[in-house]
């Protein structure tokens, strides 16, 4: 298998995990873990907050919100560490969470995903569309504009998607674009269970790790 080919297998199944978890933030975590993609948890960089007067009619349709109800808008990077996950878009209806949720929103980095957890949440993905790579992937995927600074991270998925909570209570209406980091670091250094069941099934023992000084 190609490394082209090895990326855009890595890309249907990151897209099919999203679509089957709870949350985004849960998980990007565990895919983080299991490719060995930076460190500590997931965190948002937050750009936009504001409570909209007008809301876009897929939103009001996905959200139905009743008199008295507001729904605000954030948009954030999702991170771990250093490393950008995606970005997301986020409507949500301020009411239908604890008061509590609501002050993190607005003051911490903390995702939404996490925020909700005692909620119990679920996603209801209404589209998702995956850009399978045409580059090999073996290349930095960091790579600098003409200008010298760093280009924007290349787009692999995109979806749309009604986090709701345990009672089936539409909590917010999420778009996410996801970085192609996410599969070209682990296309390029496969995760360490993957290279073990590799040495495993060819009959070769695992070397011990040598920590150099």
């Amino acid at each position: 298998m190609t490394a082209r080919s090895d990326t855009n297998a890595l890309i249907q199944e990151l897209s099919t995990r999203l679509i089957a978890g709870a949350t985004a933030t849960e998980t990007l975590l565990v895919w983080c873990e299991e490719h060995g993609l930076s460190h500590g948890p997931i965190s948002v960089a937050c750009h936009q907050r504001q409570v909209l007067a007008a809301v876009p009619d897929d939103v009001s349709t996905a959200l139905a919100p009743a008199a008295g109800e507001t729904v605000q808008f954030r948009q954030v990077r999702i991170m771990r560490g250093p490393l950008p996950l995606a970005t997301a878009e986020n409507w949500f209806v301020p009411q239908r969470l604890a008061a509590g949720m609501n002050e993190d929103l607005q003051t911490t980095d903390v995702p939404f995903g996490t925020i909700v957890a005692p909620l119990r949440p679920s996603r209801r993905t209404l589209a998702a569309d995956a850009r399978l790579l045409t580059a090999d992937p073996s290349e930095a995927p960091s790579r600098l504009s003409a200008s010298g600074r760093p280009s924007q991270p290349a787009i692999i998925l995109e979806h749309t998607a009604v986090i709701s909570s345990g009672t089936g209570t539409a909590l917010a209406l999420v778009k996410e674009r996801f970085f192609a980091e996410r599969v070209s670091f682990a296309a390029v250094k496969p995760p360490l269970s993957r290279v073990l069941d590799e040495r495993s099934r060819a009959g070769s023992a695992p070397q011990p790790v040598r920590l150099e000084r």
